[in-house]
């Protein structure tokens, strides 16, 4: 009986993950395009993707996570039509495995950071990284700054930033607290009232009613590459959303979520 047990279980649990598969990675469709794309970019591509759908006879799937994870599924050979970088770096891992079409590789959109708490916390806007750092948060919510976009970014502000004989960054190392995504970051830090969180100017916009915003960096330029995969370059529905997501109608979305649209694209 038990060994009976053990066969039920593993055939539920394949079959499970044969739904679950047909549901995100359904490759016999030829008129499906699977889009792999930075976490901050969920909101403004799944209203990008519903207006492209409503428009054609294709239909998009989404996977959204960390650039990292989506940049090593890729090399894993996970197939994708379309890929979404929130950086240079990722990109430029996929690109030299060979898995993205380097000839379709162009920069799309731009973002910053900032640092922002709980609407219920008590602090006020600052001037200066300096400023944020003396604040009595007790935790720093911020991505992690090892493999995640945003976490590195994060890292460079802070770093770049003296104080006293360290930098911001160090001085704030025993407070970080690092998070899988830029999505993670912020549902962490709003769901606390001792913690500041580091995320995307983008992600600040989305849940602005829940958030204070405390400071922002308008120096700094996050760089969105996108790029069609190997097997997108096959398929006519990733060409079409591929260039759908550039046209007028895409980037006044991508606006309306707080993006900047990159140089080469706005002055198509």
């Amino acid at each position: 009986m038990v060994a009976n047990r053990g066969i039920v279980g593993f055939v539920a649990v394949t079959m499970l993950g044969a739904v679950l598969t047909g549901c995100f990675w359904n490759r016999g469709s030829e008129k499906e395009v699977v889009v792999f794309a930075a976490s901050s970019l969920n909101g403004s591509l799944q209203e990008i993707g519903r207006l492209f759908e409503a428009a054609t006879e294709y239909r998009v799937a989404f996977n959204f996570a960390g650039s990292n994870v989506l940049a090593r599924q890729l090399v894993a050979s996970v197939e994708a039509d379309i890929y979404i970088s929130a950086d240079d770096q990722w990109m430029d891992f996929v690109e030299e495995s060979g898995e993205v079409h380097s000839e379709t590789r162009r920069d799309l959109l731009e973002n910053t950071l900032v640092a922002l708490c709980a609407a219920e916390a008590t602090w006020g806007p600052v001037s200066n990284v300096s400023e944020l750092a003396e604040l009595d948060f007790r935790v720093l919510c911020v991505s992690d700054p090892v493999a995640v976009p945003a976490g590195r970014y994060a890292r460079q502000w802070l770093s770049n930033v003296g104080m006293g004989q360290t930098n911001a960054w160090a001085a704030l190392a025993e407070r970080l607290s690092p998070s899988s995504d830029v999505k993670a970051t912020l549902a962490q830090t709003l769901s606390r009232r001792d913690a500041v969180g580091i995320v995307y100017w983008t992600d600040y916009l989305e849940r602005k009613n829940e958030a204070r915003l405390l400071l922002k960096n308008d120096e700094f330029e996050a760089r969105y590459p996108i790029a069609l995969t190997r097997s997108g370059m096959e398929k006519q529905p990733a060409g079409a959303f591929f260039r759908f997501v550039q046209s007028d109608a895409a980037l006044e979305i991508f606006r309306n979520y707080g993006f900047a649209i990159a140089s080469m694209v706005e002055s198509e």
